[in-house]
């Protein structure tokens, strides 16, 4: 199979050396498996942790709380999702090498997908070290996180949030709003709560706050903030797909 080296690379943002490296970042196992090449998952397996170096590395310098509120964050930062958010961000979904069977599942393979991150991640310091790996995570997952938080932090929340956000809905007959609490951190004189506000079953946003009814009430002044722009980009066409690709 002809892989697009340059291509990749311009996506990326990063020019290897060894360009067999950077084609093996992207061979799934399946396809080396067919093909008689070396798979990724070692790479995989070494990115992870200089992942988690990385960023643990700029929460330090960077972030404020105790122990248990920076793994929190870190967690956050190098989950699944922010990893395929990533990968999907840069296009770099179709240069993945997978065999005749995978290639049928691998829409619907998300860790799939995420772990080529970490496979890049491997490469990158591999090949031009670990100032390059660097650059590369804070100018994708560290940046997509700052951007998160800096619009959470403009985020005034007020006590009619969530009946704002429930009346839009109504209005426009979007569907049905629910919130999912994520998880809690810190001690209990100072706890903080992350909650998702999902429409029809999809999560919107996500919101921070020192009690569950604080994060659901900034949960639901961003998913406001995020729709509305969409119905104004798209006056005619503002619903929200269903789960199961129904509207």
């Amino acid at each position: 199979m002809i892989f697009d080296l340059s291509g990749c690379e311009e996506k990326i943002g990063y020019t290897f050396t060894d360009k067999m490296l950077l084609r093996n970042c992207f061979t799934h196992a399946s396809y080396a498996y067919e093909h008689g090449e070396k798979d990724n998952e070692l790479l995989e397996f070494f990115g992870d942790s200089i992942i988690e170096f990385v960023v643990t590395e700029y929460l330090y310098k960077n972030a404020a709380g105790d122990e248990g509120k920076l793994t929190k964050k870190r967690a956050e930062i190098v989950s699944k999702d922010p990893l395929l958010r990533a990968v999907k961000k840069l296009g770099l979904e179709d240069f993945v090498l997978l065999g005749r069977g995978q290639e049928k599942s691998s829409k619907q393979d998300e860790k799939l997908f995420s772990s080529i991150y970490e496979a890049i991640v491997a490469g990158i310091y591999l090949d031009g070290g670990l100032t390059e790996a660097k650059n590369f995570i804070r100018r994708t997952i560290i940046a997509d996180y700052e951007q998160k938080e800096s619009v959470a932090n403009k985020v005034k929340p007020t006590n009619d949030s969530k009946n704002k956000f429930q009346e839009y809905v109504q209005k426009y007959k979007l569907g049905s709003i629910s919130y999912q609490t994520l998880g809690r951190i810190g001690p209990d004189h100072s706890p903080e709560f992350r909650v998702a506000v999902l429409l029809n079953g999809i999560r919107v946003a996500e919101g921070k706050g020192g009690s569950k009814k604080a994060a659901e009430a900034v949960a639901a002044e961003l998913a406001l903030i995020k729709i509305s722009k969409k119905a104004q980009a798209k006056p005619k066409n503002i619903t929200i797909k269903r789960q199961g690709g129904k509207k």
